[in-house]
Formats: C-alpha cells, structure tokens, sequence
C-alpha cells in the first residue's frame, strides 16, 4: 500500500515511513494530492472531508481519519488492513524524505558521524535519497518503546 499525506498527517506519515510505507507529505494543494493519487495509485490519507469526497467522487482510494490522536489514527488504519509489524531498520523508509534506507559497513560511514557515535555503534544504516545516516541509538530505542504500544505488547 501506498500513501499520500495531507498536511494534517506530518507525525503519522512519519511513522508510516518507519513502518516501510511508502508516504509521500508535504503536497500542501488538494488539487496536487488528488493528481498524485491518480497517477501514482496513492491511497490518500486525510482528516479533510471536503478532501476525501473530493477523492471519492473521482473514484481514488481514500482514509478519511476522525481522531486527531496519533495513537487513535493507528488504530483507525488498522481497522483499513494496515499492518504495523515491529520496526525494523532494514525495512523502514527514509522519515525525512520517504527514501530507501539500506544498511552499510561502519567504514562506508567514516568520518560522517560523530567520532563518539562512530565508536559505540557497529550497526549503520543510510538513506539512499537523502543520505541521512542512521543507527540504533537512544532514538531508536524511544521510537521501539512507542512501537511495542502502539502494537499493544507494552
């Protein structure tokens, strides 16, 4: 599956990128988010009414969302078939830019982190449209924490 955010949605694009979706945010126009979902076969994900009868009448995908609760709006695409399995850095995409993360060798990221950073951590991912490195550090740990609630494993 994939998406198309309106401006509402910034947190949960997001995450729906952690979870390996690809979402496109950032197309602040109607008109721009319904061409989009038409020639791309995005599924719109919105809070916007107007927008998702829009969406429906020229027969797109659409998710209306009622909650502006992050963790409600998991819920509500849950109830829509979409999966959340546990996060995985391997499978995520790009939060940033929505890109392709793949995992490289320490070396192929030397000297592009911090020299702390570089000697704690062994595992390093990067985003192949953006470039923006990643690793499993604190941040990481906090997003497993929202993770494991929002799939209910607290």
């Amino acid at each position: 599956m994939r998406f198309i955010a309106d401006m509402m949605l910034g947190r949960l694009a997001r995450w729906l990128r952690l979870y390996g979706y690809d979402t496109l945010y950032g197309v602040e126009d109607d008109d721009e988010i319904l061409r989009i979902a038409r020639d791309e076969g995005r599924v719109i994900l919105t809070r916007d009414a107007t927008l998702s009868e829009r969406a429906r009448r020229l027969g797109l995908e659409v998710i209306l969302l009622g909650s502006n609760s992050f963790e409600e709006q998991i819920e509500e695409l849950k109830s829509f078939g979409v999966e959340f399995r546990e996060l995985f850095p391997a499978n995520a995409r790009c939060p940033k830019c929505n890109g392709p993360i793949k995992p490289v060798s320490k070396e192929e990221i030397r000297n592009k982190v911090p020299e702390s950073v570089y000697r704690k951590y062994d595992e390093f991912y990067v985003c192949e449209n953006c470039g923006q490195i990643y690793w499993p550090g604190r941040q990481w740990e906090e997003m497993l924490k929202i993770d494991r609630k929002l799939r209910g494993e607290q």
